[in-house]
């Protein structure tokens, strides 16, 4: 008798803002749903979200409503332009920026009661704030995104330390982002690994780099998905090799 397949929960999340985060989530989930995958994101950035911004999306409902309606998660799934759906969370709401533990247990219950979808992508907000890690210990896999910033790398680490110490996890990815060339995402990788290993005992993983390109910009201010608009770039190339060795360690993943 074939078991259903399990459906993978990967967080997507970063020691401090501005490394490209959602851009990560959003181009992973593109290029998954491309492969054929079934592909839902979770903005779980609950106080300042923007992947519906980032999409070009106006949503009339959001997780704000499933925090204080009576709504659940499945009654605000969205499709998006990107072939993946989307879970949209609110921005400029202090009460969901602050949600207490009971109310972000029930999202969470109410994720895992979700069907049909290959793999989940939760984009989380960045730091180490209770409701970022929440969400990090839901997901079966960690993945961190850094870039070349000292501050990235030393905000991911306090990140996986915290992670370790505090809840006993030791299984985390790293996707090194906006690098020149992979030589330099190799590097950045290194970087932490090492630290890592020196000093809490375990490696990291390193799914890839994202290289930079001039384009990526332009197509972020239009509200266009940079793999989508030009699936030959280096840029989609990158994310297709992210993508690959995501799914080929997802059969060993907790």
């Amino acid at each position: 008798m074939n078991s259903k397949p399990k459906t993978l929960i990967a967080s997507l999340t970063s020691g401090k803002g501005g490394v490209g985060k959602t851009f990560v989530t959003t181009n992973l989930a593109a290029t998954l749903a491309r492969q054929g995958k079934k592909v839902l994101v979770v903005d779980c950035d609950l106080g300042l979200a923007n992947i519906d911004i980032m999409l070009g999306i106006n949503p009339t409902l959001t997780l704000k409503d499933v925090v204080f309606g009576n709504l659940h998660l499945r009654d605000v799934i969205l499709s998006t332009a990107g072939g993946f759906d989307l879970i949209p969370a609110s921005s400029g709401i202090r009460e969901m920026a602050q949600l207490l533990f009971e109310k972000i247990r029930t999202i969470k219950e109410m994720l895992m009661e979700i069907e049909g979808y290959d793999v989940i992508l939760l984009d989380t907000g960045a730091g180490i704030a209770e409701t970022v890690l929440q969400f990090n210990l839901l997901a079966q896999r960690n993945l961190l995104v850094l870039n070349r910033e000292l501050t990235s790398l030393t905000d991911a680490y306090a990140m996986v330390k915290v992670m370790y110490q505090v809840f006993g996890q030791q299984s985390f990815s790293i996707i090194t982002n906006n690098v020149s060339d992979h030589r330099e995402g190799a590097s950045i990788f290194t970087n932490i690994d090492t630290i890592s290993k020196r000093f809490l005992g375990f490696s990291l993983t390193w799914l890839g780099s994202i290289r930079q390109d001039d384009m990526i910009p332009k197509t972020i201010l239009r509200q266009e998905i940079p793999v989508c608009k030009f699936p030959r770039s280096r840029v989609a190339a990158d994310f297709i090799g992210v993508s690959k060795t995501l799914l080929t360690g997802a059969s060993t993943a907790r």
